[in-house]
């Protein structure tokens, strides 16, 4: 009976090791994957913003063209067409619309705080400002807003927070000219996944990204997803084609007309 009895404390203090063994290991384990996010970007969340603008300071332009899929009205309307983008650093843009069989629906024009916007079956050009333009085409104008943040171009974003940071993502509360937005990144490439404006009642503005390459510009979404919960619209865009950096001179960015057109303020 001593011998048994001697047996089973000896069992119980093996047990008793190696359980603090496996405890061990697994602290230890933890402890290297709370460390694991720093050593695959390489980088501590607080430098994210510089590093990001340092990735992205080489784009200056770029063209693309893509699949856009509008949704409207809590899935009342929808519009589907071929677009043209051509975008020049820093707030450039020049957007043509077309039907799926190819007849032109529009041809935008953005530069600085103006734009202008021919309608080919009005015969028309409407013109204004910024302002008069966030009115009248939010989605669109949400859209370009975004153009800056999904690049990496992030000189003067400023980190407010590190909201979490884990062995897969990292999410980030920033400041963006006067707004709030909270940014997942994949801890590895430090690829922008999600952005989302963040209001005083809420999300504002939710944008996912996808489908990154691994070439130099691989950092560059090939899919997003665009949904204003307030607005109630959803725009989803596949890039078929994108050429970086390509020759822009300020002609690009001013519309060509075949005739004289009515003209229009917006207001």
């Amino acid at each position: 009976m001593k011998s048994s009895g001697r047996g089973e404390v000896l069992g119980n203090i093996a047990r008793t090791e190696k359980l603090n063994m496996a405890v061990t290991l697994l602290v230890l384990w933890c402890v290297l994957c709370s460390h694991v996010a720093y050593a695959a970007s390489g980088i501590k969340p607080q430098d994210i913003p510089d590093a990001l603008a340092k990735k992205g300071q080489n784009l200056s332009a770029f063209k693309a063209v893509m699949d856009v899929s509008a949704v409207h009205d809590n899935g009342k309307s929808r519009n589907d067409i071929r677009g043209f983008l051509l975008y020049r650093r820093p707030s450039d843009f020049r957007f043509q619309g077309t039907m799926p069989g190819g007849n032109p629906l529009f041809e935008l024009v953005i530069s600085g705080t103006a734009f202008e916007m021919f309608v080919p079956t009005d015969r028309k050009v409407l013109k204004g400002n910024r302002k008069c333009f966030v009115e009248k085409f939010p989605d669109i104008a949400e859209m370009r807003e975004l153009i800056p943040l999904a690049l990496s171009q992030w000189k003067g974003v400023r980190l407010k927070e590190v909201v979490s940071n884990d062995r897969e993502k990292i999410v980030v509360k920033l400041d963006f000219s006067g707004t709030t937005w909270n940014a997942t990144l994949t801890s590895d490439r430090l690829l922008v996944t999600k952005l989302v404006r963040v209001g005083a009642k809420g999300p504002e503005l939710v944008a996912d990204f996808g489908s990154f390459p691994s070439d130099e510009f691989g950092w560059i979404p090939r899919q997003f997803r665009v949904h204003s919960p307030a607005g109630d619209w959803t725009t989803t865009v596949t890039v078929r084609k994108l050429e970086i950096n390509p020759f822009v001179v300020e002609k690009n960015f001013q519309l060509e007309l075949p005739f004289s057109p009515k003209v229009e303020q917006c207001k």
